[in-house]
């Protein structure tokens, strides 16, 4: 049998065809494969990635002994979800300094939060938000005014986020939300005074036992006649600013003016080491130097700054009296006093001990008598009529007999006196 040519091509085509297409159902599948795999590389984050995509949402409440308790969020704090490392010390000293800038809130005697940050039951932002509702419920319970703040807006701080991912997690993990990072900075600001808000943009401190802010409260007495109080707070720079800046936009939302009080001058970190004018020892003999013995403006800053930390770290002494008031009073009083003050005689302890420098014009009555409200609470007063009592005996001996060093007696005496 004879076979066509042509028959035979048409015969075969279709083998032909079936594995070209099969051959290319391959290629295709395995540039679909290549495709996917690049796509998951590309678009898969890192590990390191992951763990930072996975933040903490949370809210803020302002001090819960006031009548009126702030609230604001929920919002992405930034820091790490992961188990046991979240701490909300930063935030809550954010949103402290923006309440204080714009409603004059009280804090605790250091200054530093009259508010606290935290988290719903879970991470997210719903879990946050049932939070805050059912807080805000439990504040009316308790007559208290809860009010939304729904203008603050929290700023990010890359400080304690960044400590928070560098926190190993697990029980018992703690977020040093400084980060460990010295407290080489100080920025200084005024409470609301004459409807005004003086500050100072954070400067380095060259000398970390030198205590400035005497200077700076002497310095708004001068230039601006100011008879308010203030506080100059030391941490990183970076943090400085972030609270700094709150407080002002605080300030500014409460429609208060804000003025850089143009401190401190540019030779500050020399000048600041030196005898002011005003305290020069022209009425002492000529004496040898000797590079052994402190001079006696360094003696006179050392005991006042001594004083201040003092206050500081007593919980009552330094909600009744200003700190810094408390310092700038016990400096003026040594530099005219030189004489005791070479006798040996004066002390921060002793100063502390009583009045002839006039600590008197410290006290800062609203917060002592808050404390006293507080206390009181604490010790097992609950009528309004008892708490006012003991707020208002306390205040009446801080000023009847204002030692410092006996606020916690007094304390005790005045609640005692109200049961």
């Amino acid at each position: 049998m004879r076979l066509n040519p042509s028959t035979l091509l048409e015969s075969s085509r279709p083998n032909s065809l079936r594995g070209e297409i099969e051959k290319m159902n391959t290629r295709i599948f395995f540039l679909l494969l290549l495709f996917i795999i690049a796509t998951v590389f590309v678009f898969a984050p890192t590990h390191s990635e992951a763990t930072q995509s996975t933040t903490i949402w949370a809210w803020c409440m302002s001090d819960s002994s006031a009548p009126t308790v702030y609230f604001a969020g929920p919002f992405d704090s930034g820091m790490s979800a992961k188990a046991g490392t979240f701490n909300g010390l930063s935030l809550g000293r954010q949103f402290a300094e923006y309440l204080k800038g714009r409603f004059d809130t009280q804090g605790d005697p250091s200054g530093l939060t009259a508010a606290s940050c935290g988290h719903g039951v879970n991470i997210g932002e719903q879990s946050a938000s049932q939070r805050i509702r059912e807080v805000m419920a439990q504040m009316r319970q308790q007559n208290k005014q809860p009010v939304e703040l729904t203008d603050w807006n929290y700023i990010r701080d890359e400080v304690a986020i960044k400590a928070s991912f560098n926190t190993p997690g697990g029980q018992g993990a703690y977020v040093n939300v400084e980060g460990g990072l010295a407290p080489d900075h100080m920025y200084c600001v005024s409470d609301t005074f004459n409807n005004t808000v003086y500050y100072t943009e954070p400067i380095a401190l060259t000398n970390p036992s030198n205590n400035p802010s005497a200077y700076y409260f002497k310095f708004l007495q001068q230039k601006y006649s100011f008879k308010g109080n203030f506080r100059c707070s030391r941490i990183n720079e970076q943090q400085a600013k972030l609270y700094l800046n709150a407080r002002l936009a605080g300030a500014r939302a409460g429609g208060k003016q804000v003025v850089n009080s143009g401190w401190p001058p540019a030779n500050f970190n020399t000048t600041a080491e030196t005898q002011n004018d005003r305290y020069q020892d022209n009425d002492q003999p000529a004496q040898k130097p000797n590079v052994n013995r402190p001079t006696q403006a360094q003696a006179i800053n050392a005991i006042a700054t001594q004083a201040a930390t003092s206050c500081a770290h007593d919980e009552v002494m330094g909600r009744a009296y200003m700190c810094n008031c408390l310092q700038l009073k016990i400096h003026d009083y040594l530099a005219q006093h030189a004489a005791e003050l070479l006798s040996g005689t004066l002390t921060a302890a002793s100063l502390l001990g009583q009045t002839a420098y006039q600590p008197e014009n410290c006290l800062n009555e609203l917060v002592a008598k808050t404390l006293a409200r507080e206390t009181a609470n604490s010790a097992g007063l609950k009528s309004r009529a008892a708490l006012d009592c003991a707020g208002d005996k306390f205040v009446a001996s801080l000023h009847a007999n204002p030692v410092p060093s006996r606020a916690k007696e007094q304390l005790d005496a005045a609640i005692k006196a109200c049961r």
